[in-house]
């Protein structure tokens, strides 16, 4: 096992180590042709023909499409591979701005496309049920995955900070922090758990992770949401009977439509009763601004939303997750 841990990093290095050493040929085949050369001065030169390099936009995505097919066959590599993803997020921050750390020159966080968070969904009017979760993937599908470490470091450092401070999704709790705290404090909620198929990219899609109190996370495992009658354990409004999950009201919204995300996403389904549990909690709690603010700066980082954020509407035209 670990001599098949060692090929296979060895192979995720090379296949970078290449396309690395590709991409310098590039470059410096393009400064070669852009130096003085006495060749080109005499009638019998003939300057090569130009190849069309890829720009920088369309270049990072196929390099991160690479590395999920990589993830993909070589998933004992997967923190490596997250690390390597990480590098080149951070490396093209200074090439794709837009695609990776999206911020005006005041340093806070714009959206990326305006425009996709408003008339992105003329194409689904009208439609309901099978043809509308269809056009919803094609709306969300590819995204731009951050890697896990990357996306811990936005929950804790952007998306769920509010000057300085993270609140825990199911007990309230607050801790003052500016990027990732010790695990052993708190961590990543995986709203859709890992052992139920949140695994690969999705280990890391930021519409359906959030912070939560340690020991209130492990509570509640990878037990169903539903409505808990009696408590074995309950903290800030969030319960459990170890059975099934009881968010508090507070959170109940965010809860059910990253749930009805991932579902359409991922080509997952919800179980009936934890379904209908999910669409009471959808209406109980309507999106708000913070929400709303929240789906802009997921947008920024992964270029996708959540369309049940931007409509809520298209809940109630789907009659089975």
């Amino acid at each position: 096992m670990r001599h098949q841990s060692v090929v296979a990093r060895k192979t995720v290095l090379d296949r970078f180590v290449f396309l690395s050493l590709a991409v310098l040929f590039f470059v410096s085949a393009s400064a070669a042709f852009a130096a003085p050369n006495t060749l080109r001065e005499t009638k019998t030169y003939k300057q090569p023909k130009q190849i069309n390099a890829k720009n920088p936009k369309a270049l990072y995505k196929q390099i991160m499409l690479r590395i999920d097919e990589i993830e993909q066959r070589a998933p004992q590599c997967q923190s490596e591979i997250f690390g390597l993803r990480d590098d080149i997020n951070q490396f093209y921050s200074f090439v794709v701005a837009d695609l990776t750390d999206p911020v005006d020159k005041t340093g806070k966080p714009i959206v990326a496309d305006l425009q996709k968070g408003n008339d992105m969904y003329e194409n689904c009017e009208g439609l309901d049920d099978e043809s509308l979760k269809r056009a919803l993937l094609k709306l969300v599908n590819n995204h731009i995955s951050v890697g896990y470490q990357r996306a811990q470091d936005l929950v804790f450092g952007d998306l769920d900070n509010r000057d300085g401070w993270v609140e825990c999704v199911y007990t309230g709790r607050k801790l003052k922090t500016a990027g990732e705290p010790s695990a052993t404090n708190m961590n990543i909620e995986h709203t859709w758990p890992q052992s139920k198929g949140a695994k690969g990219i999705a280990k890391c899609d930021l519409h359906h992770l959030f912070p939560a109190d340690s020991k209130a996370n492990g509570i509640r495992g990878n037990n169903p949401f539903g409505f808990v009658l009696r408590p074995s354990w309950e903290e800030g409004g969030s319960k459990t009977d170890r059975d099934v999950f009881e968010v508090r009201k507070e959170q109940r919204g965010n809860t059910a439509r990253g749930m009805f995300y991932f579902a359409i996403r991922y080509n997952m389904h919800i179980d009936d009763a934890e379904e209908a549990t999910l669409r009471k909690w959808h209406k109980e709690d309507p999106v708000d601004q913070n929400e709303k603010k929240r789906n802009d700066r997921v947008q920024n980082f992964q270029n996708n939303r959540n369309p049940f954020v931007d409509r809520p509407d298209f809940v109630d035209m789907i009659s089975d997750f």
